[in-house]
């Protein structure tokens, strides 16, 4: 088993209002991989990513705020299983006294890496389950014919999509689907 780095590729919407697809690749940006978020989660992901300050601090703020207080800085994070669609994660806290590994959602760990700078990663067995090659031919493909669909046509190529957990191809068909409802 090996440990494999992984970054933020992107934030999309979701099909459920409420609910938001966070994209991750490999540092080397050859596979991605879905994990499906709040709204909340998605917010307090781009206001990291896009250094937003608000007017008081969230709840990653005091957090971060505490941990520097205290002399804690954080190594790493790992995402180390994956049972029943969710993520289980490790942050790997340093402090001088001692080390320690606490429990996260990714979400949370990821927010964090974000303001520690810090690598994150994955088991490669967990990325070979849920990870898509980037360049997948069929795809590309498809891509360049959606235009020509109807929106029933793309609708059911979208469940079909979702239902094969390819959501960065969703996120997609979606898109399209938008576009032509502004026209129509």
């Amino acid at each position: 088993m090996a440990k494999i780095e992984i970054k933020i590729n992107y934030i999309a919407e979701w099909t459920d209002k409420s609910a938001r697809v966070l994209v991750l690749h490999t540092k080397d940006e050859s596979i991605s991989f879905p994990v499906i978020i709040s709204e909340n989660e998605a917010f307090n992901l781009i206001k990291e990513i896009e250094n937003l300050q608000l007017k008081r601090p969230q709840t990653h703020d005091l957090l971060y705020n505490m941990m520097n207080h205290f002399n804690i800085s954080l190594q790493s994070v790992y995402v180390y299983n994956l049972i029943e669609g969710i993520f289980y994660t490790k942050m790997y806290c340093v402090h001088p006294e001692q080390n320690v590994e606490i429990e996260a959602r990714v979400s949370d760990a990821l927010i964090l890496a974000l303001k520690y700078n810090c690598p994150v990663y994955i088991e490669d067995t967990i990325l070979e389950q849920v990870g898509m090659p980037k360049e997948n031919k069929n795809n590309e493909d498809d891509n360049n014919n959606l235009s020509h669909k109807s929106i029933e046509e793309l609708e059911e190529i979208l469940q079909e999509a979702v239902d094969n957990e390819n959501y960065e191809y969703a996120s997609l068909i979606r898109d399209e689907i938008k576009k032509k409802v502004k026209i129509d």
